[in-house]
């Protein structure tokens, strides 16, 4: 068999060159290989290569011209850095026009049985190039997710290869649930460990070894801190960094921040490591990410005890904590420093896995990793050439295939039927706080406030809350979450699924959440979770908050001794957590609906008769017309968005002309009726005017000082909070519209004749100019704002208040005048809200009413017209399927 290898270079030292360099020198004593090198910088690869091994240098340019086949050195050097045109840019930086080349001439004529590529872009090369006759195999040595150049060409091109190979289980299962049916063979493969004569460490000497490329990735700095915190715990000890790069400069700063360059080695970079790890008893490794790093396989062959800060792929792969070696929260100084103490201080610990790691190590044995590569491609080239069809083009006809089902969505039966996000809260804390119970007696929850709820736990009862969570019964609407973190996907399942694959890890965060789609939409329950945190305990004895901490980044262990109601749950805290905090709103919020049910014969011909005596614009349609009353039941949906997204709400006040909705129960604790007769003066009466109403809300008995004012058309979308309408102070926040209220006697449309004269008495009274109109949101409102405009503009007030239809002399004071007073007078802000707005006499109603689905605005209003393009009964379908699929969840004032 003919296997070639295909890589950027195999001149450089890395992980990469030096598993390849390996992998073909063992496959060298069986098959015909040659190496495929891109790039050629220097005269010697760093790594022996074998002399059986024919090497191929594209481009090379390690004299003083750059030498490519087929063109002249100063076409050669015109082309070096202009950006690719095989591949996209940004796939691979280091790729340029001159690679192009080298490889369009190269790639075409291999011959050999099996080509192995190592990058996403050089693979998706190889696809396009390389004969149809020859196998691909792509061999991915870093966690894919790093790759600064992202994840499209690896999933692009992934199903046109035979084989891929990933370093880990977590990146392989990533990998196969992306390309779904559409995935080639995916095989898990670690690297083998370089052949030859390695000794062994004695573990006695007080040296602590780390190895690597002095970058920002591997950060260095951190290692340094972490020794400071415990150096003068462990006298005669050393720390030795080897290796060479751009963050040299740092890592040294750092050692002379703490005076430890008596203490603190860089020797640069060493072509020996083998006898350099056998002089350590500990090795330390704290990468942000890796895909199999072989400094650890290296120091775990020589028997050195290992330490390193867990990643999504790599080192929890690899080390198996307190087995073989010791993992410690990503990032976690403290957790990393009481480590190397620990080991630094227990000679017995570090014998236990120094020994266990050599077992660990004949895993990665030259001969059983090359045996099991030998398979793989023959196993490839065998099922290669069977096909009829070569290289495969289903991801050209069909686009790249989706999984079956998304990680996501909520398998069948786990929809949570009937559940609020309150209650999906409540029950997610519930189960969280009651297995936390079970496993230790000092966890502590920090509660939201004006943000979310934490519950914590140290990071010694991690894996026992875990396996806690697996066995306990959970809610089946409720997943478990493993974030996003350094690049890495984030995971979801149920806990029996993810689980196992966490047990191992060391990472500090987990969210026990409500599924977030259901059916392939989101979910109404999306976003609901809890978010558990595990603190590792430092050199201090205090646990550390893994990353930034809303009251303290370290507390005590067992001193959390206050008790606090979250969720309905009394839940241990700590003292300073209980009071409130600046950034929340303390006071009473209530809300006002303006209703009327237009289709009431009574009330349509009280509507009749007024309308009669009514004159000049009152009598259009956009002031009195049929559509501005039209009921759809939306009041009831609306209603219904407040009991999901706003449970904090105090009171709804329903302002009505003497009508009841029939599903209304009016005798509920948390609704109360109002009459147009309670609030307007009696020759205001009967009033079918919008506008008047609104000058008389804040004169509702009980009402509270902040209030949100809502039409029956407009919905809250998704939880809310207090603080999005109000500040803790009170201010109203106010959200301006791209509409302008234009030149004077440019629109006859009433809402605009509003603006106009809100304008006019603005401008009287302050001395500005309002342009803007407002979004059609829940309106938050002042009590005593509404109040001084009532008393300041009296005759303007007044004169609207008795217009019983929309007028040219109205004032809008709920929708506009208030907003842009409060502005003016310091009692409202400019605030930031996602808002849709669904015109229903639209063409495109359906897509757009379906659209809100997506759950993505925290509110939307449904504009209704007197012109529709669609039939009537089909928009009243339409918006009614829609707001049940919105809020399907009765709330409890509904018979």
């Amino acid at each position: 068999m003919r296997i070639a290898y295909l890589l950027p270079t195999i001149y450089g030292m890395g992980g990469t060159a030096s598993a390849i360099v390996t992998q073909a020198n063992a496959m060298a004593r069986f098959h015909d290989v040659e190496i495929y090198s891109v790039y050629r910088e220097v005269e010697a690869a760093h790594y022996a290569i074998d002399p059986a091994i024919t090497v191929h240098d594209l481009v090379d340019a390690s004299g003083e011209q750059v030498h490519v086949a087929g063109l002249m050195p100063d076409e050669a050097a015109a082309l070096r850095g202009t950006p690719p045109l095989l591949i996209n840019p940004s796939w691979d930086p280091n790729l340029d026009a001159l690679a192009d080349v080298a490889l369009e001439a190269a790639l075409p004529i291999v011959t050999a049985d099996v080509l192995v590529s190592v990058t996403p872009a050089l693979l998706s090369l190889a696809t396009q190039l390389v004969p149809s006759h020859v196998a691909l195999v792509h061999q991915e040595h870093r966690s894919s997710s790093q790759r600064t150049s992202g994840l499209e060409p690896l999933l692009t091109f992934a199903p046109r290869a035979d084989v891929v190979a990933m370093l880990t289980e977590p990146m392989a299962t990533w990998l196969s649930d992306e390309l779904g049916t559409g995935a080639p063979e995916i095989v898990v493969m670690p690297n083998a460990i370089p052949p030859g004569f390695r000794p062994r460490s004695l573990r006695d000497a007080p040296l602590i070894v780390a190895a690597g490329r002095l970058m920002g990735e591997k950060q260095y700095a951190h290692l340094v801190n972490a020794f400071a915190l415990v150096a003068d715990r462990m006298p005669g000890w050393r720390l030795r960094i080897y290796g060479d790069g751009p963050s040299r400069f740092e890592v040294m700063s750092t050692v002379r921040k703490h005076g430890l360059w008596d203490r603190v080695e860089l020797p640069g970079p060493t072509t020996d490591m083998a006898t350099e790890w056998a002089k350590a008893s500990i090795s330390a490794l704290t990468s942000r990410s890796e895909g199999f790093p072989l400094v650890i396989q290296e120091a775990m062959a020589a028997g050195v005890a290992v330490v390193s800060y867990d990643c999504p792929s790599g080192p929890r792969a690899i080390i198996e904590d307190d087995v073989d070696g010791l993992l410690v929260a990503q990032g976690s100084e403290q957790a990393l420093a009481a480590a190397l103490l620990r080991l630094a201080t227990d000679a017995s610990l570090r014998d236990r896995l120094g020994e266990a790691a050599i077992a660990k190590a004949a895993s990665w044995d030259i001969d059983s990793i090359t045996d099991r590569w030998r398979t793989i491609f023959e196993r490839a080239v065998a099922r290669h050439g069977a096909s009829t069809s070569g290289r495969s083009t289903a991801h050209l006809r069909a686009g790249r295939p989706a999984a079956a089902r998304s990680r996501h969505e909520a398998p069948a039966g786990a929809e949570g039927t009937g559940v609020t996000p309150a209650q999906a809260r409540e029950a997610a804390l519930a189960v969280a706080s009651r297995v936390a119970d079970q496993v230790c007696d000092d966890w502590f929850v920090v509660p939201p406030h004006a943000g979310e709820t934490v519950l914590v736990l140290p990071m010694s009862a991690r894996r026992a809350f875990l396996d806690g969570l697996a066995a306990t019964d959970l809610p089946p609407y409720l997943s478990v979450l493993d974030p996003e973190r350094g690049g890495w996907p984030a995971r979801r399942g149920t806990p029996s699924d993810l689980v196992p694959h966490l047990r191992g890890g060391r990472t500090s965060v987990l969210v026990l959440e409500p599924w977030p789609l259901v059916d392939g939409r989101p979910s109404l329950l999306a976003g609901c979770g809890l978010r558990v945190e595990w603190w590792e305990e430092g050199v201090d004895g205090d646990l550390h908050s893994p990353g930034q901490a809303r009251y303290a980044t370290h507390v005590p262990r067992g001193a959390a001794s206050a008790t606090t109601v979250v969720e309905r749950l009394e839940v241990p805290t700590f003292p300073v957590m209980v009071e409130p905090t600046p950034e929340e709103c303390r006071f009473p919020i209530d809300v006002v609906y303006t209703w009327v049910d237009g289709s009431d014969p009574v009330w349509d011909e009280a509507r009749r008769r007024r309308l009669a005596e009514a004159t000049g614009t009152m009598q259009t349609p956009a002031a009195s017309g049929r559509a501005r009353f039209v009921d759809r039941g939306e009041l009831r949906w609306s209603m219904r968005s407040l009991h999901l997204f706003a449970p904090w709400v105090r009171t709804i006040h329903l302002v009505t002309a003497g009508q009841v909705p029939t599903w209304l129960d009016t005798s509920h604790p948390r609704v109360n009726l109002v009459d147009h007769r309670d609030i307007l003066p009696t020759d205001a009466l009967p009033t079918f005017n919008s506008h008047a109403i609104e000058t008389a809300l804040h004169r509702i008995e009980g009402l509270s000082e902040q209030f949100l004012y809502l039409n029956d058309d407009v919905f809250l979308g998704r939880p809310s909070r207090p603080e999005q309408w109000f500040t803790p102070s009170g201010s109203a926040a106010v959200f301006p519209s791209s509409g302008v209220v234009g030149l004077p006697d440019q629109d006859d449309l009433p809402f605009l004749h509003a603006a106009a004269t809100n304008r006019r008495l603005l401008q009287d009274a302050f001395g500005v100019t309002t342009t803007r109109t407002f979004k059609h949101t829940p309106h938050p409102q002042r009590r005593s704002t509404l109040a001084a405009i009532s008393k300041q503009f009296a005759t303007d007030v007044d004169r609207t208040a008795r217009a019983p239809f929309r007028s040219e002399t109205d004032v809008s004071l709920l929708s506009s005048l208030a907003q842009h007073y409060g502005l003016l007078t310091g009692a409202a802000h400019v605030g930031a809200v996602d808002y849709s707005f669904v015109n229903l006499s639209a063409a495109d109603v359906k897509r757009r009413l379906t659209q809100l689905l997506d759950r993505d605005q925290d509110c939307f209003c449904l504009g209704d017209h007197h012109e529709m393009a669609r039939p009537p009964e089909v928009v009243d379908q339409l918006v009614a399927e829609t707001l049940d699929a919105c809020f399907s969840v009765a709330a409890p004032w509904e018979h």
